[in-house]
């Protein structure tokens, strides 16, 4: 009997801990040799700066057709838009 409370309570133990790790981030989702952990440090780095030159290239895309809709709008179409003050 204290075997298979042993085991159970083991593999209850074990399955915790994976939850955990996919959970909350507590721990590696893959565990890995130590020495992979330059290159994933770098990788890292390069993926977040990928995809913060992604974001600042929207956020100019974005700049430039709303430049390029006032433009249209007021020199076109003769429609201005401003804002009001509050009363």
């Amino acid at each position: 009997m204290e075997k298979a409370a042993y085991q159970i309570w083991s593999e209850l133990e074990s399955r915790w801990r994976q939850l955990r790790r996919l959970v909350a981030f507590w721990g590696p989702v893959v565990e890995l040799p130590s020495w992979t952990a330059p290159a994933l440090a770098i990788g890292a780095l390069i993926a977040l700066a990928l995809v913060s030159g992604v974001a600042l290239l929207s956020l100019g895309v974005l700049l430039t057709a709303l430049l390029t809709a006032h433009l249209l709008l007021d020199r076109i179409f003769g429609v201005s838009v401003g804002m009001a003050p509050p009363r």
